[in-house]
């Protein structure tokens, strides 16, 4: 026992000076101060850890976000009395999916970066497209922020950058053209079924009364193109969503307006349908206040819009060009994605049994180097001008003709001293002809009397007003 006691006393001599040289010790000689035996480093957060820091600060208007910022990027925004979201604007979330770019080592001896990421912001104010970051006095603070350019302002460079990236992808091509087609296809939808509207306001009739005012069926004409328009919006929507799903960097913040401006377009026109339903069915308006939803549309149809234009005019990479054919007026919409090749007199898809399910007849109707498109399917017509780079929607109609196809149509001269196409009725009691007058698509049709086929250049202007 003596002998364990002895063992661990010798033990605890032998461990002092260890103990007491981690402590003050004795100093050098000299009297100077002490030095530690061991340092610590503290990690500094990364450029996304502060972002995140600050977004987080901010969802709460805690002032504490601006600690994140530079002293120069503070001073600029610190004002008396304002709040964060004052300031910033409140953020619906911070974009963890962004991309980091590579540091810059600055001529100073600092450090920079900057993080691409698409943050929405409420208020209507354009979302956070970049952060920048500066390594000052060893910590990663936020020296700036980058925003969505207006769409009157946009920066050259990066408008022609976006379309150069599309124009690189098949992908990207094939989808915005069959967004744009859509697009097209809405507007024509709207400005044909609600035209009597339009010609009512012009009158100085209000909106309750024109509708209050309606048959039951022209009513029904009115509801079905809303429907319509909602269903091909909700496509947009949907391959926006999940046919470019991992859009370049480059691209995100114009797919995020691509698929925002149809998601809002469609509450936008849901609101306003269901308004008019319920005035229709009791007789009391109740108008949805929808100004700033209908500014930010305009606003995001913009940006989308303007690379479209410039994308279409400059693809010279495509050998064909999609479109998007709808039919029927229930949502979800019946639709089927074909390719239009302008280097085939005609396309045709046959069932098992040799039934043509679509067909496209390449016809010139205005003289131009680049032959129109007609397209049946489904019992609707649709044609396609031909431009230089593709194929722009010009008419359409809705209304079918007794059955699912119509193999049989064909080209006859017209009007206009082109071509149009012709077809005759499945109920063998009227011939169709869509030709181009001008700019203008005319759709006519000659009743055929028993025993005899009609001219239809003997009947250039009678027109079927509800195949519009």
């Amino acid at each position: 026992m003596k002998r364990t006691l002895l063992l661990g006393f010798a033990v605890l001599c032998l461990a002092i000076p260890t103990l007491t040289g981690c402590g003050a010790g004795e100093g050098p000689a000299g009297g100077g101060a002490a030095q530690p035996d061991t340092l610590v480093r503290v990690i500094p957060r990364t450029p996304i850890e502060t972002g995140l820091l600050f977004s987080n600060a901010l969802l709460m208007n805690d002032p504490a976000c601006m600690e994140c910022l530079t002293p120069e990027l503070r001073d600029s925004l610190s004002k008396p009395g304002l709040s964060p979201w004052e300031v910033f604007g409140r953020w619906r979330a911070f974009d963890s999916n962004g991309r980091l770019t590579e540091i810059v080592r600055l001529a100073d001896g600092g450090a920079a970066t900057s993080y691409y990421c698409a943050i929405a912001r409420l208020d209507e104010l354009p979302p956070v497209v970049r952060m920048d970051f500066t390594l000052h006095e060893g910590q990663w603070l936020i020296s700036g922020f980058g925003y969505e350019t207006m769409a009157g302002q946009a920066d050259s460079a990066a408008l022609e950058r976006r379309v150069s990236v599309i124009l690189s992808d098949p992908v990207l091509r094939r989808e915005m053209r069959m967004a744009r087609m859509l697009l097209d296809d809405i507007r024509f939808d709207a400005s044909w079924n609600w035209s009597s509207w339009e010609a009512a306001r012009e009158a100085g009739e209000g909106f309750p009364g024109y509708i209050l005012g309606l048959s039951q069926e022209s009513y029904d004409l009115l509801a079905k193109s809303n429907i319509r328009q909602a269903g091909k919006l909700q496509i947009i929507q949907d391959r926006a969503t999940f046919q470019v799903a991992s859009p370049p960097l480059e691209l995100r913040e114009l797919v995020a307006a691509w698929r925002e401006m149809a998601y809002l377009s469609k509450a936008v026109l849901r609101a306003r349908h269901e308004a008019m339903q319920n005035l229709r069915q009791t007789g009391v308006w109740m108008e949805p206040e929808l100004e700033q939803e209908d500014l930010r549309v305009r606003y995001l149809e913009s940006i989308f819009l303007q690379v479209s234009d410039l994308v279409e005019s400059r693809d010279t990479l495509s050998r064909t060009y999609p479109a998007v054919l709808t039919t029927g007026s229930g949502e979800p919409l019946e639709a089927l994605a074909v390719e239009l090749d302008p280097r085939v007199l005609e396309q045709r898809t046959e069932n098992d049994i040799g039934v043509p399910i679509w067909r496209a007849l390449g016809v010139d109707m205005n003289g131009d180097p680049d032959p129109e498109r007609m397209v049946y399917w489904a019992g609707d017509l649709f044609l396609f001008l031909g431009t230089p780079t593709g194929y722009r929607l010009v008419f359409r109609t809705y209304h079918g003709y007794d059955s699912d196809y119509h193999g049989q149509f064909g080209t006859v001269p017209s009007p206009s001293g082109h071509s149009g196409v012709t077809l005759i009725g499945n109920r063998r009691d009227a011939e169709y002809c869509l030709f181009l007058d001008g700019s203008i698509p005319r759709f006519t049709a000659v009743p055929i009397e028993s025993g005899g086929d009609r001219d239809l250049r003997s009947y250039p202007d009678q027109v079927i007003p509800e195949d519009w």
